[in-house]
């Protein structure tokens, strides 16, 4: 194995290993606030004020963090019916490839959109009205997993280009599907 794929495949798994701990603290990290919470409300009567922002702070964090998790499996919601209409196993990557290159200039304008409203955010330096958190907190995870995404995308056009062309699917991945991935690889 070249030193470039190993490489890449340490990054692979640092990443899927960074999002999902990402994933389970911010889990966690939400059910235990709103546990905080409905204990304090219902149960003591005391509410306190700020943990909704908590909350949101760490529900940025999952939710786009899921998202760009999702992109990495390929199990990310599609309407796909390129399968049904094209027979040709070359011609339907050749579909997929042109399909997910959109996505990926569509996914780069995201990027684009999320760099200038993070330079937005840290100008404006707004915060949350009860515990004054500075908002960029959260917003930078539209950042951070929008780049994920657009490298995850990046991936599978080069995947489906690779079989356009005849050769083998990647299998380095981990993709669910048994005909994109070989486990212990």
């Amino acid at each position: 194995m070249s030193w470039m794929k190993a490489l890449f495949l340490l990054l692979w798994r640092v990443l899927d290993w960074l999002q999902q701990i990402t994933m389970v603290m911010t889990s966690v990290a939400i059910v235990v606030l709103v546990v905080i919470q409905v204990l304090l409300r219902y149960v003591f009567r005391r509410p306190i004020m700020g943990v909704e922002e908590l909350a949101c702070l760490f529900g940025f964090w999952l939710y786009f963090t899921g998202a760009a998790s999702g992109t990495r499996e390929r199990s990310h919601i599609k309407a796909d019916l390129l399968d049904v209409f094209i027979k040709s196993k070359r011609a339907l990557y050749f579909s997929k490839s042109v399909v997910t290159f959109l996505t990926i200039c569509l996914a780069a304008v995201f990027v684009h959109w999320t760099f200038y409203y993070i330079q937005w955010s840290l100008r404006s330096w707004e915060r949350s009205p009860s515990l004054s958190i500075p908002m960029v907190y959260a917003q930078v995870s539209l950042l951070v997993n929008a780049v994920l995404m657009l490298f995850y995308f990046f991936i599978e056009f080069v995947d489906y280009a690779r079989q356009a062309m005849g050769h083998e699917p990647l299998r380095f991945t981990g993709l669910a599907d048994p005909q994109a991935a070989t486990p212990g690889e």
